[in-house]
């Protein structure tokens, strides 16, 4: 006979692998958001409290936590997910969802054990439901910073390429806003998107553009964005030629790239180290064991 423990916990479950496949559905882009996108003097790094109308399961839950236990006690990295082009009420739901999940199997698990005749003290389906639940609202948050990091990685490519266009432009006597503008319309991938959107913005807001790339360089933290919009700055105010600068900016930034991806090559090859070292001393042992056991025998 099934224990009500394991028809609850089932329940539960499925309420929550049902919650977290709405989640999954694209939604309809909340109109807070797109104004807030558009204003280039918005104050970033903030969650709103209020979740939108047309928000996704995910995005409702996440506010629905953030508004019980207030925004000063949820640290959410809120850089790297505007970085990614994610929500942080819907990471924050994320975490919610999965955390109540690893709450509830132990317990379904106790619970099918107990039903199939094994019993086990109650100590150890808590004391697992708290340490399963830790590590799934933790686990959301290591995925978000590894996936940023490659992302800045693909971000600082893109600021490289960006650079050299700019140069190019200026060295045809463009404006250094004209610059700008041309050389983002160039590029094609989610890192020139952005860049056009911060330069939309400017305009819209009566800002100069190279502020708003500064202002687009703290936000997701990519400095490489920084330095040629100071170059530019200095090309605006002065008049100054800057062709051959940001030629030298991109080349700094290209050997700096360079060196990053040797010392990511160095690491995997120190990595491979241990497991090649294991495989040679199986094999050895797989070959010379039959050997030894019949020196031994005679």
């Amino acid at each position: 006979m099934i224990s009500p423990g394991a028809v609850i916990g089932g329940a539960a479950v499925g309420a929550g692998l049902v919650l977290a496949a709405s989640g999954l559905l694209p939604g309809r882009p909340d109109i807070q958001s797109v104004l807030d996108r558009l204003d280039a003097r918005s104050p970033s790094g903030q969650i709103r409290q209020e979740p939108a109308v047309s928000a996704t399961a995910l995005e409702r839950a996440g506010a629905a936590v953030l508004q019980a236990v207030g925004a000063r006690t949820v640290r959410v990295p809120v850089g790297d997910l505007e970085l990614l082009g994610r929500s942080p009420t819907g990471h924050l739901g994320r975490k919610a969802v999965l955390a109540l999940l690893g709450l509830l199997m132990p317990a379904v698990a106790a619970s099918a054990a107990t039903a199939a005749g094994f019993s086990l003290p109650f100590t150890v389906p808590a004391v697992m439901s708290l340490v399963v639940a830790a590590a799934l609202w933790f686990a959301p948050d290591l995925e978000v910073r590894q996936q940023a990091v490659q992302a800045r990685e693909d971000f600082r490519f893109a600021v490289r390429a960006f650079i050299r266009l700019v140069a190019l432009e200026r060295a045809a006597d463009a404006a250094p806003t004209q610059a700008l503008n041309r050389a983002a319309s160039v590029g094609r991938g989610w890192v020139f998107s952005r860049i056009q959107d911060a330069l939309a913005r400017a305009e819209l807001d009566g800002i100069s553009p190279w502020e708003a790339l500064r202002g687009l360089a703290s936000e997701l933290g990519v400095p490489e964005l920084g330095a040629p919009a100071d170059i530019l700055a200095i090309a605006g105010d002065q008049g100054a030629a800057v062709a051959e600068t940001l030629n030298a900016q991109a080349r700094s930034l290209s050997g700096a790239l360079l060196a990053a991806a040797k010392a990511r090559a160095n690491r995997a090859t120190e990595q491979m180290v241990m497991p090649v070292a294991v495989l040679v001393l199986l094999t050895t042992a797989y070959i010379g064991y039959p050997a030894l056991t019949r020196i031994l025998a005679s």
